[in-house]
């Protein structure tokens, strides 16, 4: 009983003192602590001593794009556009500054600079600044002159000298006492003034490599077209053939290709590219059309140099239509005329072991061989190249070209351009057969 009044006597002093008012004289608490601030995360721990740090660029990889931008830069400067050679050949000094492109690097701007006319600051001699004041420059020392169309008249050159070889030895054939005694010194003497005249010609009409090299392939085929086209004609059915009737007709070639060409470079129509790519093909079909011949055993001779003029013309007219559609440089170019060479030369080693005088199946043998070697060296060539200055062969003028050519085959429109088009069958016509039939058209054109 006692237990249970004292229970609720302590029962009745809590509740009392909880009803009780709060004193307002009665000393304020003290501030409630705040919570503790967390501490800050650590920092994550380096790599250890010895551990693989992030690879630096490859500087093999940066010299070979800078390698790319330096040699498309300098296309870029032999067709005068210098702001953009100048910002490719930067580029190329910020891949590789020390490299070894970096000296071609460095004498492209320097040449921009100069076609720009941005003179280049004159080094001044600060050990000899004695006051507080900046000596005044004086006046910027000339460029020395650069000379933009090397290049081009290093072509002009070679190719009139060609020129005027050929021209000269078709005159000199027929005034000394035999044909070589007149043909060698005049020759070499109108030899030398074309050299002059082509190198002072590409200077004075300020034309760019691909210019002059589509003219001088233009005169190169077409002398050899002409001179084989005459000699076949003089040694047919018997004739003799002449070393004179053989340089006119080359003369006359050569002067006919060189005026059909002026229009395709007037018109900026092929790169350097695509004249090697010309030049491959011609060659292929110069030597496959000797090499076929072989294989034909052909009862005239002059069989041989038929089928060479009509190889040298159906290459250069392929190398013409796919130059402009392909990726050929002059480089690319080299390599595959160097292994379509090749190609057509290992059966000749061949043909030294089995030679049979007395028979003809060794020949057409190696002729067959030959032949396909032609155009399997070929084939390895641009399948070993395909990545090779991928997108440096670049045609910078601008054209408009019509595509108004009936179809056809091979298609000429009335803006110049020759492509190849597609396979054009229509009915034929009964004014030329009254059998029905379909008619394919091989050459369509539009003028």
């Amino acid at each position: 009983m006692v237990r249970w009044i004292s229970g609720l006597a302590v029962v009745l002093a809590a509740t009392v003192a909880n009803a009780q008012p709060v004193d307002p004289y009665a000393p304020s608490p003290p501030p409630a602590k705040a919570p503790p601030t967390p501490a800050p995360p650590a920092p994550a721990p380096g790599p250890a001593l010895g551990a693989p740090q992030p690879a630096a660029q490859d500087p093999v990889l940066s010299e070979q794009v800078a390698t790319a931008l330096v040699a498309r830069a300098q296309e870029l400067i032999e067709a005068k556009i210098w702001i953009d050679a100048k910002q490719l050949a930067v580029e190329a000094l910020v891949k590789s500054p020390n490299g070894p492109s970096s000296a071609h690097a460095k004498a492209i701007i320097k040449q921009a600079n100069t076609a720009l006319g941005i003179a280049e600051p004159a080094p001044q001699d600060t050990v000899k600044i004695t006051d507080d004041k900046l000596p005044e420059p004086g006046p910027a020392e000339p460029a020395p002159p650069v000379d933009t169309v090397v290049h081009t008249s290093r072509a002009g050159l070679v190719h009139g000298a060609l020129y005027g070889g050929l021209i000269g030895a078709t005159i000199g054939s027929f005034i000394g006492k035999n044909e070589a005694s007149g043909a060698v010194p005049i020759g070499i003497g109108l030899g030398a003034v074309g050299a002059l005249a082509g190198n002072y010609a590409a200077r004075k009409l300020d034309a760019d490599p691909a210019q002059i090299r589509t003219v001088g392939a233009g005169t190169v085929w077409g002398g050899v077209i002409g001179g084989m086209f005459a000699g076949t004609v003089q040694g047919a059915n018997g004739g003799e053939v002449s070393g004179s009737g053989v340089m006119v007709g080359a003369s006359i070639g050569a002067t006919l290709g060189g005026l059909l060409t002026i229009s395709l470079a007037k018109d900026h129509r092929l790169t350097t590219g695509d004249v090697a790519l010309v030049d491959t093909f011609a060659g292929m079909g110069t030597l496959g059309g000797l090499t076929i011949g072989m294989l034909m055993q052909p009862a005239q001779r002059e069989a041989y140099t038929l089928n060479a003029a009509l190889g040298a013309t159906a290459g250069v007219i392929v190398g013409y239509v796919a130059g402009p559609q392909t990726n050929t440089t002059e480089r690319r170019m080299l390599r595959v005329a160097g292994l379509s060479l090749a190609g057509g030369a290992v059966p000749f080693l061949l043909y030294a072991g089995i030679h049979d005088k007395h028979a003809t199946w060794d020949e057409r043998l190696t002729g067959g061989l030959a032949s396909l070697g032609l155009v399997g060296g070929a084939w390895l060539g641009f399948y070993l190249t395909r990545d090779m200055d991928e997108g440096m062969d670049v045609n910078t003028f601008k054209h408009k070209d019509a595509d108004d050519a009936p179809a056809a085959v091979i298609d000429r429109h009335s803006s110049g351009r020759w492509a190849l088009g597609g396979v054009g069958v229509t009915p034929l016509s009964p004014q030329l057969s009254q059998d029905q039939g379909l008619a394919v058209s091989l050459l369509g054109g539009a003028w």
